[in-house]
């Protein structure tokens, strides 16, 4: 029973933690501010597309790989909100997966809006690795519209 209670903490301790990070960064790439978003990613992470779209690799790996695209992103938006984000934590104290969904207003007058699933692996109060799965049709548009697909 005592081995149940420290699992238990521990993992309190570590959804603490991991959803810290996320909605620090979350924050940080919604208002455009790309190197503090940076420093909450470990510098060998990777993001992963589960539906990859035309314009966009399917993996990017290494801070600074993810650093032009996260630029490329919010260089063509006027502004990025999340709602309904929903945090779970996993058994595993570095993997979580949440949910939300995505509402941007674009630069040309445009709009985007997904439901995003995302899980992410963290690794020493960082992230580590994004796996996203997301409307592909709704996120082609978008990279459409930024000029990362035709």
């Amino acid at each position: 029973m005592t081995s149940d209670i420290i699992v238990a903490a521990d993992l309190a301790a570590a959804r603490a933690r991991n959803e810290d990070v996320w909605h620090r960064s979350s924050k940080l790439l919604h208002a455009g501010e790309i190197d503090e978003f940076m420093s909450h990613w470990c510098d060998d992470a990777s993001y992963e597309a589960a539906l990859p779209v035309g314009g966009l690799p399917a993996v990017i790996t290494g801070r600074e790989a993810l650093h032009a695209a996260f630029t490329g992103l919010v260089a063509g938006v006027r502004s990025i909100a999340v709602h309904d984000v929903r945090f779970h934590q996993t058994d595993d104290p570095d993997v979580a997966i949440i949910e939300e969904r995505m509402v941007g207003e674009l630069a040309d007058g445009g709009g985007y809006e997904n439901r995003l699933i995302i899980r992410v692996t963290f690794r020493g109060g960082r992230i580590a690795e994004m796996l996203e799965y997301y409307g592909q049709f709704a996120h082609q548009d978008l990279l459409r519209k930024l000029g990362f697909a035709s």
